[in-house]
């Protein structure tokens, strides 16, 4: 989360807002929904990011995999 806060340029509670959908990693963009003044704004997605988040979500999709067939 800090590295987001810093690197793309995001508010404490834009991120913690942030969700899987609003990261599209084919254009190196996050959407930020009803960021400040109730507005859609785009950010920047940091190279630096991109690799420890793609390997983050894969992680968490095998445990969701992992979760539902075993749960």
């Amino acid at each position: 989360m800090e590295t987001l806060l810093y690197s793309a340029g995001l508010r404490l509670m834009e991120c913690c807002r942030l969700r899987v959908k609003d990261v599209d990693f084919a254009r190196n963009q996050i959407v930020i929904r009803v960021g400040k003044g109730n507005k859609d704004r785009y950010t920047m997605l940091p190279m630096t990011v991109k690799e420890p988040l793609t390997r983050h979500l894969g992680e968490t999709r095998r445990q969701y995999e992992y979760d539902c067939f075993y749960g």
